[in-house]
C-alpha cells in the first residue's frame, strides 16, 4: 500500500482532506450545515435551536469518522463505539442507522445503558465504501440530547 496522501500523489482539492486506505485513496469533504460551525477538522457543533423540540430532535454535535476494514473480516464484527463522555448513573442511550444502510449490513446494539457499538453483521463481498449517520440519543435528567456520528466505512479487497 503507497500512501498517496503522505506522498502528494492524490488528486484532492483544497477543500477536502485526503484519506488513504488499503491500495488508493478517497477525497472527503467535510462540511458543517447551516446552524452549525466547524469546532474543529471533523466536528462541529450546533450554534442555536430555535424551541424545545428542535433542540431535542437535531444533534448538538456531528462528529465524522473514517474506518477502514478489509472484505474478509468476520462477522459480526464490532466496528465501533459509541457513548456519552462523561457518562453520568441514570444515562440512558438511544443508538438508530438514520442513514446509509439500507442493505442492512450493519446493526447497532447497546452494551449497557450509555455504551452502544455498531457492528458489521453481513459479508462484504466486494470492495465497497458506505457512509453510515449513527443517531445517539442521550437521556440525561429529563432530557433528551442528540449526537450524530457520521461514519465513512471503506472495505477493501484483502492483500494475500
Amino acid at each position: 500500500d503507497i500512501d498517496e496522501c503522505a506522498i502528494g500523489t492524490h488528486n484532492c482539492s483544497t477543500a477536502e482532506t485526503c484519506y488513504n486506505i488499503q491500495g488508493s485513496f478517497r477525497c472527503l469533504s467535510f462540511e458543517c450545515p447551516s446552524n452549525y460551525r466547524k469546532v474543529s477538522d471533523m466536528r462541529c457543533e450546533r450554534i442555536s435551536c430555535f424551541n424545545y423540540l428542535d433542540c431535542q430532535n437535531t444533534p448538538v454535535r456531528i462528529t465524522y469518522y473514517q474506518l477502514n476494514f478489509q472484505t474478509n473480516i468476520v462477522v459480526p464484527a464490532h466496528i465501533f463505539r459509541i457513548g456519552p463522555s462523561p457518562a453520568y448513573a441514570g444515562d440512558n442511550i438511544i443508538l438508530t442507522i438514520t442513514k446509509g444502510n439500507e442493505e442492512s449490513y450493519f446493526g447497532t446494539r447497546r452494551l449497557n445503558s450509555y455504551t452502544g457499538i455498531v457492528y458489521l453483521q453481513r459479508q462484504v463481498k466486494e470492495p465497497r465504501d458506505f457512509l453510515l449517520d449513527v443517531e445517539m440519543k442521550l437521556w440525561r435528567q429529563g432530557t433528551y440530547t442528540t449526537f450524530l456520528a457520521k461514519i465513512y466505512i471503506f472495505i477493501t479487497a484483502h492483500a494475500y
